[in-house]
């Protein structure tokens, strides 16, 4: 039996969160590091993780501002990247006593070796390791629009995968609302809408991050061609709960506590191309983090 063209977008995206995740947790050694490090350090540590990963997942809502009374229904796989620069593989850390509380530059996730500093009587403490060796962060996630209900449109996000195998567990759940602005006025020269939107994205087990996004965005059709862009406040949040792995079982301890992402505002612009049931955009967001997006959608 033949695939239908949903089925094959949606395979699509299962093999782009497998290839991503798998990297993220092979073997669980993510996971491992972080439960390594103390509070202080693994903010460090993972900050240039949340950054990139908030880029990624607050990109690629929509690539029209134009939001009418006709009726909307469209899937969507959406795929977006963030660039990973030299800055963001490396950090300044404390080690633990007894050795020197000096601060050192060591790896972060993106980085390479750890750095070791040498304590009394010659024994040596060596940092984490970098996990991931990339130079852009790939993420992916389906979406479905649904509208257009008195110039409004809901935008959900949605997928769970639990395997036994060496990828983590994941769970992305978003709600997102946005509403045409052109209607209030006349004659202007481009579409004008504003959006709200709300994510969850837990991996693995002990990292569970949350995002909110507040946009405004404006675009102008050119035959079956929209150019869009526009500006969008984010805030994203970071909750990590482990058992801390100290060097003695006495300094085991439970570690729960939030950090946010370095990611407040950007702007994207992109274009979009709407041939009647299949649609393409892509886009570019400048602000702390670089990303991009590419979608493919189906639908009316």
């Amino acid at each position: 039996m033949k695939r239908t063209i949903s089925q094959k977008a949606f395979s699509l995206f299962i093999a782009t969160v497998l290839i991503c995740f798998s990297s993220v947790h092979a073997q669980n050694q993510v996971e491992d590091a972080i439960k390594q490090m103390s509070e202080g350090n693994v903010t460090g540590y993972l900050q240039p993780f949340l950054n990139g990963f908030s880029a990624n997942l607050n990109s690629g809502f929509s690539g029209s501002a134009k939001i009418d009374d006709q009726f909307t229904i469209r899937i969507e796989a959406v795929a977006m990247a963030s660039l990973i620069g030299d800055a963001q593989e490396t950090f300044n850390a404390l080690p633990p006593a007894p050795f020197p509380q000096q601060r050192v530059q060591t790896a972060t996730i993106f980085g390479d070796q750890g750095a070791t500093v040498q304590g009394p009587e010659g024994v040596a403490y060596k940092f984490q390791n970098g996990q991931l060796n990339m130079d852009y962060f790939p993420l992916a996630a389906p979406q479905l629009t649904i509208g257009n209900f008195y110039n409004t449109q809901l935008i959900f996000r949605f997928f769970a995968l639990s395997t036994d195998s060496d990828v983590p567990d994941i769970n992305l759940i978003g709600v997102g609302l946005r509403h045409g602005i052109s209607q209030y006025f006349d004659n202007l020269p481009v579409d004008i809408a504003a959006g709200v939107f709300y994510q969850n994205f837990k991996i693995g087990d002990i990292m569970n991050t949350t995002s909110f996004v507040v946009n405004g965005m404006a675009s102008k059709e050119f035959g079956v061609l929209t150019i869009y862009g526009g500006a969008q406040y984010e805030h994203a949040s970071m909750n990590l709960n482990y058992t801390f792995s100290g060097a003695t079982a006495d300094e085991d301890s439970e570690i729960d506590f939030n950090f946010t992402s370095e990611n407040f505002g950007r702007a994207f612009l992109g274009l979009n191309l709407n041939l009647k049931f299949v649609h393409l955009r892509t886009d570019i967001n400048l602000g702390k983090v670089i990303a991009a997006s590419a979608t493919i959608g189906f639908g009316i």
